[in-house]
């Protein structure tokens, strides 16, 4: 690496953006035995000075400046603990059985709340923490004594509580497939067959799992992908086995803001719900929509709550507590455009705006009405006749802004990584060549005290993509997706590149809303593949994005087991458990709830109890852009600009690359990101906005004032106050969701009063409609 990329590191890392990279890019000839050794020796020094570090840490022995964190591998070192306790058991019966029922558990609660009205994921925070009870709960019950030891082997540690909960979230979720296969059922005729159904959904998955494999050495091993979503569970994983109980300063921290938060969420989720958005100017007018517009936000698809207070941490979320301070300003500097381009785009009736509604994703037909799609499609195709009768489909204008701006920043993310990464990034390139022969060292301390554990051999990667290949390729024709063997393959390519630059963005910056426009980019390409086919287009958005998502959620958890110390391959096996468990439950419930609730799921209200609203959502997309596609966004159509914005977003990055390389000590230049900042343009074009202003405010508070000022709070208690908040909000938020909100029964609203107003939006705007 050349010295001006040493020092423009170095400025990057002044303010505590990118990760400063110890030179990870060595190589040496493998017949250089003495330098090897050499290296071998200055990691094991390192990791000892990281363990010595951290002991001072915990204590409160340590200096200020040790406290200090000013990059990724200062939050890897000093936020997390290098120990590892090797002797610990991982594959126990007590692990397998927790993994396997909360996979259970959690992918039937997920796909049961896809076909619900209040749709609601089960989060990270909410399985560590059930996890942890239920084995602390099997470690104190069940006996230790004769052939129960090997039910209950002992203390309940971190190794198990870490592969326990990496296995039920890798299956925590209703996979992408589920509503490709529950659109074909509902909507087309066509009961796929369970078994390939299964297998799909396998296909789908594993293709990502694969990706992230290959990805790993790149992204997972390095000091400079410490992935920032990844710290708070570590840093919750090692605050409850390594703090010596509840009698540790940080225990105690985190079961104190855990129960606080636990009881206030109650408030503005369920009695008080103005809290979830304080608004001056909708209190002084509910009146006019256009107050509602600019200055609400509470309800979905509102407005974009410019200057409201949210103090609901259901809608914050701890993001900004643990996302990296450059990657917050970007963001934020994209919300700013937002606020200008939106409302530009509306009230200046671009696109004819204001016939339709201010935020909505749904087609409409010249008029403003909706767009009847029933009477489009013949034998599940396009037909121009029945089009002829119809007439054309638009969207919203802020809708439209929304896809461009995703395009943008597509374009734009994928030039900005290769152009400002490349020289840490080429190396690991180079290492997909077969014939590569160069020895590769990693200097990091995590990464050295799993060296004593043996890795995954790449052709194990590379095996498992072959087959979850030749699954696709076989359910693709036998499940009458329309998708031919080319398509695939082109679109699988597609995928393993963008999974490569935003698991990139991923591990560097904690940057992730991307998933939107994913499914957007695949549905463009493949309405030029397969034009007028909804079913492809959809098989085409399923293995374009899905493998990413997937990909990247996967790779995040090997980074996981790295800082955890899980063997690589128990992580492996618990990753695949997750996804083969996962898979068929997905598809076992929603089965059984199409076969019995098809009437209303195919309604558009839908009843309290259950919604095809998902489904439904998913195959407006289709259409839009299966049957559509070539008479909305082909040229001299009337969103020709929505594709085309991706070569323009290509363009974006290269101005600031110049002046970065030109000023190299700039710290504007160095870390602002255009991918970040157009991902961020329109953002606030769907859904509940108006947690944005708090937090940025909190952002700023915690990852620049209080590290910079206060670095040993920070690093002691920054990462365990947001792991509480998180778990706290979504422990209550589950509870409130069964038991009040109508999620498996009957709803049971607050009482009406003033800070629950029916006749309002929640921050008592006017309410959209």
């Amino acid at each position: 690496m050349s010295a001006d990329s040493d020092s423009d590191r170095k400025s990057i890392n002044a303010v505590g953006s990118l990760p400063q990279l110890p030179h990870d890019d060595e190589k040496f000839d493998d017949k250089n035995n003495d330098k090897v050794q050499e290296v071998e020796v200055e990691d094991e020094i390192a990791l000892e000075r990281a363990n010595d570090l951290q002991e001072r840490i915990l204590k409160g022995e340590a200096n200020i400046e040790e406290y200090r964190v000013e990059n990724g591998h200062d939050v890897a070192i000093k936020v997390l603990s290098t120990r590892d306790d090797y002797e610990l058991p991982v594959v126990t019966f007590r692990m397998i059985f927790l993994g396997l029922g909360f996979s259970a558990f959690g992918s039937v609660l997920a796909q049961l709340y896809y076909f619900k009205p209040q749709t609601l994921s089960v989060s990270q925070g909410f399985l560590l923490i059930m996890i942890y009870f239920v084995g602390k709960a099997w470690e104190r019950v069940i006996p230790t004594w004769g052939p129960l030891k090997y039910i209950n082997p002992g203390k309940f540690n971190i190794k198990e509580h870490a592969a326990a909960y990496i296995m039920a979230y890798t299956a925590s979720g209703s996979a992408t497939a589920i509503q490709v296969i529950s659109v074909q059922d509902l909507y087309y005729g066509n009961e796929v067959n369970p078994g390939i159904a299964i297998f799909t959904l396998l296909a789908s998955q594993l293709i990502g799992y694969a990706f992230a494999g290959l990805l790993q050495e790149a992204l997972v091993y390095p000091s400079m992908t410490f992935w920032p979503t990844v710290i708070m569970p570590a840093n919750m994983f090692q605050a409850l086995h390594f703090d010596g109980g509840l009698g540790s300063k940080r225990t105690k921290m985190f079961w104190i803001v855990f129960g606080a938060i636990f009881c206030w969420e109650i408030f503005p989720q369920w009695i008080f719900p103005w809290l979830t958005g304080i608004s001056i100017f909708c209190l002084i007018d509910h009146s006019h929509s256009t107050i509602r517009n600019i200055f609400g936000g509470a309800s979905n698809n509102e407005g974009m709550g410019i200057l409201s207070l949210c103090l609901d941490w259901n809608l914050l979320g701890s993001s900004s507590l643990y996302v990296p301070l450059w990657t917050q300003l970007n963001e934020d500097i994209g919300i700013c455009f937002t606020y200008i381009l939106m409302s530009a785009v509306y009230y200046g009736n671009i696109w004819n705006a204001k016939t339709f509604p201010f935020m909505s994703q749904a087609l409409f037909n010249a008029t403003g009405g909706e767009y009847d799609q029933s009477l489009l499609l013949t034998d599940s195709k396009f037909d121009p006749v029945k089009y002829a009768e119809i007439g054309p489909a638009y969207f919203s204008a802020t809708n439209v802004l929304s896809m461009i701006t995703q395009n943008l920043a597509m374009g734009a993310t994928s030039v900005h990584v290769f152009l400002f990464y490349w020289d840490d990034i080429k190396p690991f390139l180079a290492l997909f060549n077969p014939w590569h022969k160069g020895e590769r060292f990693i200097h990091d301390e995590h990464f050295t005290a799993m060296k004593r554990y043996k890795q995954i051999p790449k052709y194990w990667w590379g095996i498992l993509l072959a087959v979850a290949y030749g699954m696709a390729q076989a359910t693709d024709y036998t499940g009458h997706s329309n998708f031919t063997w080319w398509q695939l393959t082109v679109i699988l390519v597609l995928s393993l590149f963008f999974t490569t630059v935003y698991s990139t963005t991923s591990a560097l910056l904690g940057f992730k809303e991307f998933g939107g426009q994913l499914d957007g980019f695949y549905q463009m390409i493949t309405s030029y593949m397969a034009p007028g086919d909804p079913v492809a287009n959809m098989y085409g958005a399923l293995y374009g994005s899905q493998p990413t998502v997937q990909g990247i959620k996967l790779l995040a958890d090997l980074k996981l087991g790295q800082y955890c110390k899980i063997p690589p391959r128990v992580n492996f096996l618990v990753q695949i458990l997750g996804c083969i468990v996962g898979a068929i439950l997905n598809y076992v419930m929603a089965l059984s709830i199409i076969k019995n609730q098809r009437a209303d799921l195919l309604s558009i209200a839908g009843t309290r109890l259950w919604s095809g609203q998902n489904a439904q959502s998913y195959n407006y997309n289709a259409i839009a852009w299966g049957a559509l596609g070539p008479e909305m966004f082909a040229p001299g159509k009337p969103y020709y600009w929505v594709p085309a914005a991706l070569g323009l977003g290509a363009l974006f990055p290269i101005p600031g690359y110049i002046l970065h390389r030109m000023y190299p000590k700039n710290t504007f230049f160095a870390n602002f990101n255009t991918g970040i900042v157009t991902q961020y343009a329109c953002y606030l074009s769907v859904g509940i906005n108006t947690s944005v202003n708090t937090s940025m405010v909190i952002g700023i508070i915690s990852q620049w004032f209080v590290r910079r000022r206060f670095p040993r709070a920070f690093t002691k208690y920054n990462y365990i106050v947001a792991g509480a908040l998180d778990g706290g909000t979504q422990v209550i938020s589950f509870i409130l969701n069964l038991a009040v909100f109508g999620a498996v029964g009957t709803p049971h609203l607050f009482p009406e009063w003033w800070g629950n107003d029916l006749k309002y939006s929640a921050d008592r705007c006017k309410a959209p409609g």
